[in-house]
């Protein structure tokens, strides 16, 4: 009996050493030294079956797009979950460990953001990171970053344009043979509701797979290739035209309405057409300025380069109207001066009825011998013009040259009447030139005073004093119907190019309109209906 209970006596210190040595925290650098070697290669019982690794992802925040630049920053969780036997333990529930210590002794997956240009881990106020550990050793890691992600952006229909944006992560390291990473079964990828861009609009978000075949080991004379795995979250973004409609579309249209404006200005206006047009010109220029500022410079026509290349060339088409209009308008006014001129010669000739009447008064008293009657009325310089509808005669200095107006065909009939009424019937008195000028001017032609007087014979050789008279008749009558005409023709001339300006301007007032509002039907319709594909959810 004795020794029985010193049997048992021995069997319960044994026990408690036993759990005293279990328990004694002289065991602790034991797993330390246990989880540094752990994190030298992927927790695998068996190399040639690869590491399962889970990725999931969560979009806290997006903005800060950069046209120009071709990114955008993210603010977003990224879940990952894998199985490391070593790390299996007896609690009935998962082990927290949010020392950045003991997460630095515990292997984790090697990915990184193979598109980010910039990546940091967030450490306000601590290191943003759990880990919970199973007990059988499967892991749940999440961690929390800021990113600037490049996205190649398509601006062929900015700005109605859609974009996809992509997150690529993939493995540094190990190749998909050694560690596979692969999404979450459900729900992969998930965005706040609440996030609200002021340029975009996220559709929706999605999860793919990418291409992950590089090559690595690289050195001089060899390198290795294989596929990586890789993984592609992906955003669906919408660009919200309101913007542009506000900055854009509605002040370039306006100023193309603007421009229409010169259509209802009275044509002969030219200051203020002038004004108009290249005011709006230099309006529209300035504006398309600021429509490219902000963007990348890019090899192709964007929608919104179209839209200002058809406002400036309706408003250059504006311009080139005013051009049109402009040249009717400077040959009608030229025209019209020139039929304004010419009916003021055609009104001084009426006075050649009363010089004719002189002379045939002289020479029926004189008998023929009217010389004393010319040279009264050669004496000197004398100017006819009227004022007001009235004949007026002016004294002019000498020094002159001899105009070729009514009164020096008049003149000139004087000399052959000089030359003893030798008349030449060959001579086409409806075709001489006139003078278009509101002043016609005469002189005495001095220059064979001394050998030549002007004189009448008062013996005619042909035709003798009744036939003068009617020859004079005759060529003044037929002059005066032919100013007539002349004049009348300069005026209608001057008429038809004013209603052909008149009738562009009434044309354009409509035409441009129309032209303007069926280029918008298309415009639009192009560009919201025609190319606006669907995004697949």
């Amino acid at each position: 009996m004795k020794k029985y209970w010193s049997t048992l006596h021995l069997f319960q210190v044994l026990c408690i050493f036993i759990f005293i040595r279990t328990s004694s925290p002289l065991t602790q650098p034991n797993i330390y030294n246990l989880l540094q070697q752990s994190n030298t290669r992927p927790p695998t019982a068996n190399a040639s079956v690869p590491l399962g690794v889970k990725l999931g992802m969560y979009l806290e925040s997006l903005g800060n797009f950069r046209s120009s630049e071709m990114s955008f920053d993210v603010d977003l969780y990224v879940y990952m979950s894998w199985q490391d036997p070593r790390l299996a333990h007896n609690f009935s529930d998962y082990v927290l460990i949010n020392n950045d210590e003991i997460r630095k002794q515990i292997w984790l997956p090697d990915l990184y953001f193979a598109n980010a240009r910039q990546a940091s881990f967030q450490e306000v106020t601590v290191p943003n990171f759990n880990l919970f550990v199973a007990p059988d050793g499967t892991v749940a890691y999440s961690c929390r970053c800021t990113l600037t992600v490049a996205c190649s952006l398509n601006l062929r229909y900015y700005p109605m344009d859609q974009q996809l944006c992509s997150i690529r992560v993939l493995s540094y390291a190990y190749i998909a043979k050694q560690v596979n990473v692969t999404w979450f079964d459900k729900n992969p990828v998930r965005f706040n509701e609440e996030i609200g861009l002021p340029e975009f609009q996220i559709e929706h978000v999605s999860n793919a797979y990418c291409n992950g075949s590089y090559q690595y080991a690289l050195t001089e004379n060899s390198y290795k290739s294989d596929d990586f795995s890789c993984l592609s979250g992906n955003l669906f973004l919408s660009r919200s035209i309101g913007y542009n409609l506000v900055q854009s579309y509605i002040p370039t249209g306006l100023i193309v309405m603007i421009s229409w404006v010169s259509f209802w200005i009275d044509r002969r206006a030219v200051p203020a057409r002038v004004t108009l047009s290249f005011t709006t010109l230099v309006s529209l220029t300035t504006l398309g300025n600021g429509l490219r500022f902000g963007l990348p410079q890019v090899s192709y026509a964007k929608a919104i380069d179209l839209w200002y290349g058809a406002c400036m060339f309706f408003v250059f088409c504006a311009l080139l109207e005013f051009a049109t209009i402009n040249s009717y308008m400077r040959k009608s006014e030229k025209f019209d001066s020139m039929a304004k001129k010419m009916q003021s010669v055609v009104l001084t000739g009426r006075t050649r009825d009363y010089l004719v009447r002189g002379i045939k008064e002289s020479m029926r008293i004189a008998g023929g011998a009217a010389g004393n009657v010319v040279d009264a009325l050669n004496d000197d310089w004398c100017t006819y013009s009227t004022e007001n509808g009235r004949l007026k005669t002016e004294k002019s200095p000498r020094g002159y040259g001899k105009p070729d107006t009514v009164q020096d065909i008049l003149s000139e009939r004087i000399k052959f009447i000089d030359n003893e009424f030798d008349f030449d019937t060959k001579e086409d008195d409806g075709n001489m030139a006139m003078s278009i000028y509101d002043n016609v001017s005469c002189r005495k032609d001095e220059a064979d005073s001394s050998s030549e007087e002007t004189k009448f014979s008062t013996k005619p050789k042909r035709n003798g004093t009744n036939g003068t008279r009617k020859y004079i008749d005759k060529s003044l009558n037929q002059s005066g119907q032919n100013d007539s005409l002349i004049v009348a023709t300069y005026f209608q001339i001057s008429a038809n190019h004013s209603r052909h300006a008149l009738k562009i301007d009434k044309s354009c007032r409509y035409l441009f309109p129309a032209a303007f509002l069926l280029w918008n039907v298309f415009y639009w319709w192009y560009y919201l209906v025609y190319t606006k594909t669907p995004i697949d959810k």
